[in-house]
């Protein structure tokens, strides 16, 4: 498939990974204290204000005979913001300050201004999960429990509706790990299939520090982590 198509698809899908924590969280807003949702929420991601992780995603489109499979890593801080990197088929990353200060980026440093649904899922989504705002996803979705302990996600939003019929999401832990399962499938019956593991969380505090240990991890990746310090800096076109 065309690289294009495919990074096309891949940014449509971004907003996965921040759906895999809201099926453990909103469950316990309609049955549990506030105090369980937050700790509920912190089993499946970090408490902490700084954290990094991979991810693999599988997902079927209509049409194609072979599914998409992607592989990357994150690193969140909640004072200097996120870099979603995808580095296989390619490499290229989000990097997400705030609202107003979000970008894709190329290896070589480009930067293009998030759009559209790519847009919405970060600044209403993903954003939110990862400051640990369940009462906003409880109001977006209802939320039921299978025998088997799958969480069923279906949501009641109608932009979410237009594009989205449930999301099957399951929890393994094994030796310390957590290793999330998320099957989300589309109103066409087309399934995505997305695996978050190796979280690893960081005790130090500080926006400083936090770009240090971005720069740990992107070293290679030119300007990422100083787009995040000061992205007031970069100009983009």
């Amino acid at each position: 498939m065309d690289r294009e198509i495919m990074k096309k698809t891949y940014f449509t899908w971004l907003g996965l990974f921040c759906l895999l924590a809201v099926a453990d969280a909103s469950p316990v807003l309609a049955k549990d204290s506030k105090n369980t949702e937050e700790t509920l929420l912190s089993a499946i991601f970090p408490s902490r204000c700084n954290f990094s992780g991979h991810f693999s995603q599988r997902k079927a489109v209509e049409g194609v005979s072979v599914p998409l499979n992607s592989t990357g890593d994150f690193f969140y801080s909640c004072d200097l913001g996120l870099v979603w990197h995808t580095s296989k088929p390619f490499s290229e990353a989000v990097l997400y300050v705030n609202s107003t200060n979000n970008f894709k980026a190329e290896d070589d440093g480009t930067l293009t201004p998030l759009t559209g649904i790519t847009r919405y899922i970060m600044s209403n989504i993903f954003v939110r999960l990862l400051n640990g705002d369940t009462a906003y996803f409880a109001e977006e979705f209802s939320v039921t429990e299978a025998t088997d302990k799958t969480v069923r996600l279906h949501p009641e939003s109608g932009m979410l509706q237009k594009g989205l019929d449930v999301i099957h999401i399951s929890k393994t832990e094994d030796d310390s790990q957590t290793t999330v399962s998320i099957k989300v499938t589309d109103v066409k019956g087309q399934d995505t299939l997305v695996l978050i593991d190796h979280i690893q969380q960081y005790s130090f505090t500080g926006k400083r520090s936090a770009y240090e240990q971005c720069n740990n991890l992107y070293a290679d990746k030119t300007n990422w982590c100083q787009v995040l310090r000061s992205p007031s800096r970069f100009d983009v076109f």
